[in-house]
C-alpha cells in the first residue's frame, strides 16, 4: 500500500522533529532562562511571519504544479521558474527583515540574533524548496534524510553553543543556520541541475502567483493565529511569560501538530495525484484514509498529553517556566489537534479546487477573533487568557473551513469513527489516574505506557475503524509469506 509505505518512509523525519521539539524545550528552557527563551520564541515567530509573507507562495506553487509538469514533461521549465521566483521573493524577505532589524536594533537581546535570522532565511529557503520538490516527486528517502539532518543537526549545534557560550537567544538560531547551510549546498545543486535548460513562461508565472499568493495569505493568517498571542503576551505580561507559554506550546501543540503532519506528508501528494486523474471521486478514498489516520493519532496524543501534563512538565521543562507551562499543556494539546485537522485536512479541499483565495478570506475570522480575545482576556485572566483564545479560535477556524470546504470538494468527516476513537482515548483516563504518584521520568513513562496500552486494547476490543480486522489480515498475510 503506497500510503503505508510512504507513512513509514517519512517516519524518520517526523521522529527527528519530535526529538528536536522536545529536546529544545528540555535543553533551552534550562540553558537560556525564561526571558531569553521568550526572546527566542519571538524571534522564531518573526522568522515564520516574514518567510510566510514573502516566500511560502513560491514553495506552495512549486509543490502544487510539480505533478502537472511531470505529466507534461516540462520539469526543467518548472524548476527554472521556481528558482527565478524564489530569488526575487528572497530579496523581498531580506528587505522586510532589514526593517525589523532597524526597529529592534536598540532592544537588548535582539540585535545579536537578527543577523542569524537572515542566514537562516536564505539557507532554509533553498532547503524548503527542495523538500517540496522531493515530496511532490515521491522521493521519500531523500526528503527524510535531508530533513532529519537539518532538524537534528541544528538542535545539536544550538544546544552545544548554548551550553558552551553565553549567546542568549542567538545560540539555537546559530545552530539551526549552520545545519541548514550544510544541507542547502547540496539541495541548491539539485535545484539548479533540475532547472538546466528550462525556460520561463509568463502565463505559467501568473498561474503560480494566482495559486500561491492566496495560499501564502492564508498561511500568514495561520501564523498570526498561532503567534500573535506571543507578541501580545510580551506586551502585557513580559518576555518571561512568553517563555512559559512557548514551553507549554513546544511540548503540547508541536507534538500533536507533528503527528498530524506525518500522515499528511504521505497522503497529500497521493490525494492530489488522484484528484488530477479522477476528480473528486478519486480524491475521496485517499482523504478518508488521511482523516482516519489523523484521528487515530491525534485524539489519543492530545488526550495523553493532557493526562500526563504534570510529570511531563516536571521531566521536560526548566524550573523557571515550569509551573505556568504545566497549567497550559492540557488546553494547548487539544488546540493543537484542532489546528492539525484545520491545516492538514480541512485546507486540502481549497488547494485541490484552486480556491486558496477563499481560504485566505475565511482565515480572517479566526485570526481576528484570536487577537480580539487576547486583547480582552490577557489583562483580566492573565496567561490562561491566551490559551482560551487559542482554543476557541482554532475551533471556529476548523468548523468554518470544514463547512465551506465540503461545498468545493466533499471530503469525508467520519463522525462515528471519531466518536469510537474518542471513547478509546477516554478509557486512558482511569488507567492513568489509578497509577501511584512517583514523579519525574518514571511517572511519565509508566503513565504513557499504561495509557497507550489501554487505548490500543479498547480499539481492538471494540474493532474501532475496523482495526481488529486490519491487524488480523496483516498477521495472516505475514504468516502466508513466511510459509
Amino acid at each position: 500500500m503506497p500510503f503505508l509505505r510512504h507513512l513509514t518512509g517519512y517516519a524518520p523525519a517526523k521522529l527527528a522533529s519530535a526529538l528536536a521539539s522536545f529536546g529544545g524545550v528540555y535543553v533551552f528552557t534550562r540553558l537560556l532562562g525564561a526571558e531569553d527563551y521568550g526572546r527566542y520564541a519571538l524571534l522564531i515567530s518573526i522568522l515564520a511571519l516574514i518567510h510566510t509573507l514573502t516566500l511560502t507562495w513560491v514553495e506552495a506553487a512549486n509543490y502544487r504544479f510539480a505533478a502537472r509538469a511531470r505529466e507534461q514533461g516540462t520539469l526543467a521549465d518548472h524548476y527554472a521558474l521556481a528558482l527565478a521566483m524564489m530569488r526575487r521573493s528572497l530579496l523581498a524577505g531580506l528587505a522586510v527583515l532589514g526593517l525589523v532589524w532597524i526597529a529592534l536594533s536598540h532592544v537588548p537581546g535582539y540585535a545579536a540574533a537578527l543577523p542569524w535570522i537572515a542566514v537562516l532565511m536564505v539557507t532554509n529557503t533553498f532547503v524548503q524548496m527542495a523538500l517540496e520538490a522531493h515530496r511532490a516527486g515521491h522521493r521519500v528517502a531523500r526528503y527524510s534524510v535531508t530533513e532529519t539532518f537539518r532538524v537534528l543537526g541544528g538542535f545539536a549545534a544550538g544546544a552545544a553553543l548554548a551550553w558552551a557560550f553565553d549567546l542568549g537567544a542567538a545560540a539555537p538560531l546559530i545552530g539551526m543556520a549552520a545545519a541548514a547551510l550544510v544541507v542547502a549546498v547540496r539541495e541548491a545543486v539539485f535545484l539548479h541541475k533540475s532547472a538546466r535548460g528550462g525556460r520561463l513562461d509568463k502565463e505559467t508565472s501568473r498561474a503560480w502567483m494566482g495559486y500561491g499568493f492566496p495560499i501564502a495569505a492564508a498561511l500568514l493568517l495561520d501564523i498570526i493565529l498561532s503567534a500573535s498571542d506571543r507578541f501580545l503576551i510580551a506586551a502585557f505580561l513580559g518576555e518571561a511569560s512568553v517563555g512559559a507559554y512557548a514551553a507549554g506550546y513546544g511540548v503540547a501543540d508541536k507534538t500533536v501538530l507533528m503527528l498530524c503532519a506525518w500522515p499528511a506528508l504521505a497522503a497529500s501528494p497521493q490525494i492530489m495525484a488522484a484528484f488530477e486523474r479522477h476528480g473528486v471521486a478519486g480524491a475521496r478514498e485517499g482523504a478518508h484514509k488521511l482523516i482516519r489516520t489523523l484521528l487515530l493519532l491525534g485524539i489519543p496524543a492530545a488526550t495523553g498529553l493532557a493526562l500526563t501534563a504534570q510529570p511531563l512538565g516536571e521531566a521536560m521543562i526548566g524550573e523557571a517556566v515550569r509551573a505556568q507551562a504545566i497549567q497550559i499543556i492540557p488546553w494547548i494539546a487539544f488546540a493543537g489537534l484542532l489546528n492539525g485537522l484545520m491545516i492538514h485536512y480541512a485546507s486540502e479541499a481549497f488547494q485541490l479546487a484552486h480556491r486558496t483565495r477563499l481560504r485566505a478570506l475565511l482565515m480572517l475570522v479566526p485570526a481576528g477573533l484570536n487577537i480580539a480575545l487576547n486583547l480582552i482576556l490577557l489583562p483580566t485572566v492573565g496567561l490562561m487568557g491566551a490559551v482560551y483564545a487559542t482554543l476557541i479560535s482554532y475551533g471556529v477556524g476548523l468548523v468554518l473551513l470544514a463547512l465551506v470546504g465540503r461545498r468545493l470538494v466533499a471530503f469525508p468527516w467520519p463522525v462515528g469513527e471519531a466518536l469510537g476513537i474518542a471513547l478509546a482515548a477516554a478509557a486512558m483516563a482511569p488507567a492513568v489516574w489509578l497509577l501511584p504518584d512517583i514523579g519525574g521520568w518514571p511517572q511519565l513513562f509508566i503513565e504513557a505506557g499504561a495509557g497507550a496500552l489501554t487505548y490500543v486494547g479498547v480499539l481492538l476490543a471494540l474493532n474501532v475503524v475496523g482495526i481488529r480486522h486490519f491487524v488480523q489480515e496483516k498477521l495472516a498475510s505475514t504468516r502466508a509469506l513466511g510459509a
